[in-house]
């Protein structure tokens, strides 16, 4: 009886429209080897393999915060593949229809994740980010300024727009004015 052995890792095939039809670019594992995906792609699928790239992508340094410590991560790097093939490879076309695919719940986290990553960079300030929202508030407070002491409200209209005052945080919720 014939053993055989089976891959403990994955390899994805990356689709890249800039590659001719000849060349193809997967995702691989660290470990991988130019010799080891040269022969994993011939005994598997019978491709014919002429020649094989690598590189390996750092990636960015991030700063992750857990209570109230401060440190820098980097993420595992990843390393890709370009082979050359004997004969070329078409992929198949895109599909139309994503409902099979769950593409609802993919917007979502996507969103969800955007979401967050703006309420990151904001530092907890809460502060309003969105660039037309900010337009449109600096316009009114500079109208208010024109207007005149008639149409001026009792305080002054503040430079930085956030959430908390901060002098009237500062003095116990009472203005002094």
């Amino acid at each position: 009886m014939k053993q055989i052995y089976l891959p403990n890792f994955v390899i994805a095939l990356v689709r890249t429209p800039r590659l001719p039809p000849t060349f193809a670019q997967f995702a691989v594992p660290l470990s991988l080897n130019k010799l080891d995906l040269k022969n994993y792609l011939k005994n598997a699928y019978g491709i014919k393999v002429l020649g094989v790239r690598s590189s390996i992508r750092q990636q960015p340094v991030e700063v992750e915060q857990r209570g109230g410590s401060r440190r820098w991560v980097r993420k595992q790097a990843e390393k890709r593949m370009i082979i050359e093939m004997e004969e070329p490879f078409v992929w198949p076309e895109e599909p139309q229809d994503l409902t099979k695919f769950d593409n609802q719940l993919y917007k979502n986290i996507e969103k969800f994740r955007n979401e967050a990553r703006e309420k990151a960079m904001d530092g907890g300030r809460n502060r309003i980010s969105d660039g037309k929202t900010r337009r449109r508030l600096s316009l009114a407070v500079q109208e208010l300024r024109n207007a005149g002491p008639e149409a001026t409200p009792t305080e002054a209209p503040k430079d930085e727009l956030t959430d908390v005052d901060f002098a009237t945080a500062a003095s116990g919720g009472q203005n002094k004015s």
